[in-house]
């Protein structure tokens, strides 16, 4: 397969879409620059220059994202954090941690006792 080289932000762009579209799977830097057309080493240095974070590092962001958005519909975190693609409950609450500092099960009951303070919608 030939690459063509394509404006960085055009990248950027299409990546994003890419991910945004592989809601339950982990992407990683080779899959996602085969699906939009590049290299992996020039999408992850369109990302290191526009986005001014790494390509995993602002994928990593999506996916945890992603789950305080679905922590208040899932019972098993366990089954969320291989839902989104990490290796274990583990490694996700570490991760979640550190991106919301706080744990996925404190967040959660922090989202409830908001809802439950907010009242019927």
């Amino acid at each position: 397969m030939r690459l063509r080289k394509l404006d960085p932000q055009e990248l950027i762009r299409r990546a994003k879409d890419y991910l945004a579209q592989t809601p339950k799977a982990r992407a990683g830097l080779s899959q996602t620059a085969r699906a939009v057309g590049t290299s992996p080493s020039t999408l992850a240095l369109a990302f290191r220059t526009s986005e001014r974070v790494s390509f995993y590092r602002f994928a990593l962001n999506l996916r945890l994202a992603r789950a305080a958005a679905l922590l208040p519909t899932y019972d098993n975190l366990s089954r969320l954090a291989t839902d989104l693609g990490f290796a274990s409950h583990s490694h996700f609450s570490t991760a979640f941690h550190r991106w919301a500092g706080l744990t996925p099960s404190a967040y959660r009951a922090a989202v409830d006792r908001q809802a439950r303070a907010q009242g019927p919608a």
